[in-house]
């Protein structure tokens, strides 16, 4: 006797993606919902929070500074998101994380609002500072999983990919476009901001000859997105973000390269005779 059929699931991906943008969204807003005596550090660690939720469990989230080989050091950053396969952290007796760029693949700073050109241009800085660091270490990082040395200054798969997130009230999308493109035309493409994100209100990135992209090499444009029309903004930022994080290039470089203060010895060295050069000692 044969099995009656099943009726076939009524399945649209567009309804599925509209579904879980919307669910998304809900999720960080109420994650956002303050309580008496909350700071911005706790709105800060909400965001973190989130983005772990929903980020592959590879990619480590949390907030501290990123460095180089060579010694320089960022501005303290909100979000760090880091491969935890490719290097892990070093942290202080204090709990205060330092992560090797090569390992960083996405940085953020997030506002409770963003109402004056200071207010963004602090953000850009803390972004740049981070964008300054040399990704390359001087030659030696190597992403092995592509087979590519890393070379942050002129190809975006090497880039930090880098975002504003604004939790509330926020100045128009036309004049943060009009500041983004005045900050970035001042300044090499690797070191320009991926993404404004106001929540509710709009999305500003680049535009490419494909469309609207985060790629700051082949940008041409400053795109700005409304929420009135495209109301799944935090999924689209999410999926800028997650596909970043995906194809961004990092090495992982052994400690001792990054503690160059360390490698001259100056230990007293008793030698076994006066000969010269002294004997091996399981020669003796």
């Amino acid at each position: 006797m044969s099995k009656p059929k099943l009726p076939a699931p009524n399945f649209r991906l567009d309804k599925l993606l509209a579904s879980a943008a919307d669910r998304m969204k809900a999720d960080l807003r109420e994650r956002l919902i303050a309580h008496p005596g909350e700071l911005g550090t706790d709105r800060e660690e909400v965001v973190r929070s989130f983005l772990r939720s929903y980020l592959p469990k590879r990619f480590e989230v949390s907030t501290g500074f990123v460095f180089d080989a060579s010694g320089a050091v960022s501005k303290q950053i909100d979000v760090i998101i880091a491969d935890s396969l490719a290097c892990t952290h070093f942290e202080t007796s204090g709990g205060t994380r330092y992560y090797p760029c090569e390992s960083v693949v996405a940085i953020g700073q997030v506002k409770s609002s963003l109402t004056s050109e200071k207010k963004i241009l602090d953000s850009l800085d803390n972004l740049e500072s981070v964008k300054l660091l040399d990704r390359s270490a001087r030659g030696r990082a190597f992403d092995k999983r592509f087979n590519e040395k890393i070379d942050h200054r002129f190809n975006h798969l090497h880039q930090i990919f880098s975002f504003v997130l604004v939790t509330g009230k926020a100045i128009s999308g036309a004049v943060i476009q009009e500041h983004v493109l005045e900050y970035v035309i001042s300044r090499e493409a690797h070191l320009w901001p991926n993404v404004f994100l106001a929540l509710d209100q709009y999305l500003v990135t680049f535009c490419c000859d494909d469309g609207v992209c985060p790629n700051p090499m082949h940008a041409r444009g400053i795109a700005l997105q409304k929420a009135e029309d495209s109301p799944d903004l935090i999924m689209r930022f999410f999926l800028l973000l997650g596909q970043a994080i995906e194809e961004i290039r990092v090495a992982g470089l052994p400690y001792w390269e990054y503690l160059n203060e360390i490698h001259n010895w100056t230990a007293e060295v008793m030698y076994s005779c006066t000969d010269d050069p002294p004997p091996y000692l399981s020669a003796l």
